[in-house]
């Protein structure tokens, strides 16, 4: 039972640490930059140079949401299950079925490799999708 926890954690770490380190670079770059145009702006409103449209600007792009990496998740969530799947042959592998039932690694196998296409067309089809995105604008 505790290999089973063991390789939970193994996959749990691999699929939330990018994220999370994603997710906190993307906050940090975003608060060094808005910190940067605050000090041009209170820089330029002092010298009575501010213009509208720059306040503007900076209310606009203030509000936003950082941008991370794009399509992390997408690429992490196929990895995983890759990794799931390669978790799963390994431990069939090593410590084999419960009474060697052939029937049930054939099984599991099956049922891992079905759900590796179905990703892997999801992440190729989700890519080719956004270049045709990027082709017609």
């Amino acid at each position: 039972m505790e290999i089973i926890l063991i390789y939970v954690l193994v996959v749990a770490l691999f699929a939330s640490l990018p994220e999370i380190l994603d997710i906190c670079l993307a906050y940090r770059s975003q608060n060094k930059t808005r910190n940067l145009l605050i000090e041009k702006l209170i820089e330029k409103a002092s010298l009575d140079k501010l213009e509208l449209n720059e306040l503007k600007e900076f209310i606009k792009e203030s509000g936003k949401a950082p941008r991370g990496i794009p399509g992390l998740t997408r690429g992490t969530m196929a990895l995983t299950v890759i990794l799931v799947l390669g978790v799963a042959v390994f431990h069939i592998l090593v410590k084999g079925a419960p009474g060697d039932d052939s029937q049930i690694i054939n099984n599991v196998l099956s049922m891992l490799a079905g759900l590796l296409a179905a990703i892997a067309g999801f992440y190729f089809g989700g890519k080719a999708a956004e270049k045709k995105k990027g082709e017609e604008e």
